[in-house]
């Protein structure tokens, strides 16, 4: 006869009406008006979490939902849920520390690319509520090829010593090689390079 009840009693607290049912328990390392009670689905319990705890996504209230709460009722410790881990890699460009295996909330990292490779974005990120803000990207620089500049019949222009690699945003001129001459007169020789890319002129 005990059994029989203790069955009805479980099937009670799964089902009224078709409804879901949630038990509230007392909350560690916090507290809510609604400790020891059982509650229906759609219903919402506050929960106020002791200093440096918190519900997970730093939430103030959850809900009995069919399944169960929409989040489990327990304060945990924000001691170290704000952390960050490493910061993201980001290619061809590095931090300028040596990266930690965690990072508190504020912390700053600073960024630089390797050599020509052009930065866009914020130089440094920054740790928020366990997560790091957006990394910048390192724009390809332009490789200025002697292959290609004498094929199109070219040199660069003023340069002692010749360079061989331009950033993003560099203006690379060139002249025709000697004995040379300009094969169409609209081009320009004066070229901008924009991300690893511009175009070589031609002479004849």
């Amino acid at each position: 006869m005990l059994l029989l009840i203790h069955v009805l009693l479980i099937l009670w607290i799964s089902t009224v009406g078709g409804q879901g049912v949630c038990f509230f328990p007392f909350v560690e390392n916090g507290h809510s008006a609604s400790s020891g009670q059982t509650h229906l689905e759609g219903d919402t319990v506050r929960i106020t979490c002791n200093k440096g705890y918190s519900l997970p996504d730093n939430q103030g209230s959850i809900t009995c939902a069919e399944a169960g709460w929409s989040s489990p009722p327990e304060c945990v410790s924000t001691k170290f849920a704000q952390y960050c881990g490493p910061p993201p890699p980001i290619d061809n460009g590095d931090i300028t520390s040596s990266p930690l295996s965690a990072y508190p909330p504020g912390a700053v990292v600073r960024y630089r690319c390797q050599s020509f490779y052009e930065l866009r974005g914020n130089l440094t990120l920054t740790c928020r509520n366990g997560r790091w803000s957006e990394p910048p990207t390192c724009v390809d620089a332009c490789i200025i090829s002697e292959d290609r500049m004498n094929k199109n019949n070219i040199q660069l222009k003023w340069r002692t010593p010749p360079i061989r690699y331009a950033k993003t945003g560099d203006f690379i001129e060139f002249e025709c090689k000697r004995s040379h001459r300009q094969k169409t007169p609209i081009q320009s020789f004066r070229v901008l390079c924009q991300e690893g890319k511009f175009e070589y002129p031609t002479c004849e």
